[in-house]
């Protein structure tokens, strides 16, 4: 889903609202898994 906004020329992503008892669990995956594969787009 985030591909075609960057194919369209956005260099910005917004993830908000995440938190609660699955913040770190997500925190953590994004580090390792998430923003790397945004980071290659």
């Amino acid at each position: 889903a985030v591909r075609a906004y960057a194919d369209a020329g956005f260099d910005e992503i917004a993830l908000i609202q995440v938190g609660g008892d699955h913040q770190e669990p997500f925190l953590r995956w994004a580090r390792e898994r998430l923003l790397p594969a945004l980071r290659r787009l």
